[in-house]
C-alpha cells in the first residue's frame, strides 16, 4: 500500500459539536419566543422581545426550525457542512431583509425584525460561511 492509500479522510471533529451548539441556541431562542405572552399578535411593537431580540410567530418558527435542523445536522459530518452553507445563505437573506425592514418601519410587517436581530442574523451568516469554508477545505 502506498502512503496515499493508507491515509484516511481528515475528520472535522469539531464541526458537529459547534453545529449542535448553534442549533441549541436557536432552538432556545425560538421556544423562548413562543413562551412570551404577547407573541399571538402580529405587528410592529418594540415592547415584545426575548432578551433584546424581537418576538413574532414568524421569527419564532424560523428560529425553532433552524435549531431543530442544527440538531439533526449535527449527527453527520456531511449534514453539518451542508447546515453551515444553509445558515450562510438563509441568514444572509434574512439580514438583507431585516436591514430594509428596520430602516423602513412598517407597522404591518409580520416578521418585525429589529437591529439586534439583524446583528444576530448577520453574525450567524458570517459564522456559517466561515465554518462552511474551513470544514469543506479540511474534508478534502
Amino acid at each position: 500500500m502506498t502512503p496515499a492509500e493508507t491515509r484516511s479522510r481528515p475528520k472535522v471533529s469539531w464541526l458537529r459539536p459547534v453545529v449542535a451548539v448553534v442549533g441549541l441556541l436557536y432552538l432556545a431562542l425560538g421556544v423562548a419566543g413562543f413562551l412570551t405572552p404577547e407573541t399571538a399578535e402580529v405587528g410592529h411593537e418594540t415592547s415584545r422581545a426575548v432578551w433584546i431580540f424581537s418576538v413574532t410567530p414568524v421569527l419564532n418558527i424560523v428560529h425553532t426550525v433552524v435549531g431543530v435542523l442544527g440538531l439533526l445536522a449535527a449527527t453527520r459530518r456531511s449534514g453539518a457542512i451542508f447546515y453551515c452553507w444553509l445558515l450562510f445563505v438563509g441568514f444572509a437573506g434574512m439580514t438583507a431583509y431585516g436591514i430594509l425592514a428596520a430602516a423602513f418601519v412598517n407597522p404591518e410587517d409580520p416578521v418585525n425584525i429589529n437591529w439586534a436581530d439583524n446583528w444576530l442574523h448577520g453574525l450567524t451568516a458570517a459564522a456559517g460561511l466561515a465554518l462552511g469554508i474551513v470544514a469543506a477545505r479540511r474534508a478534502r
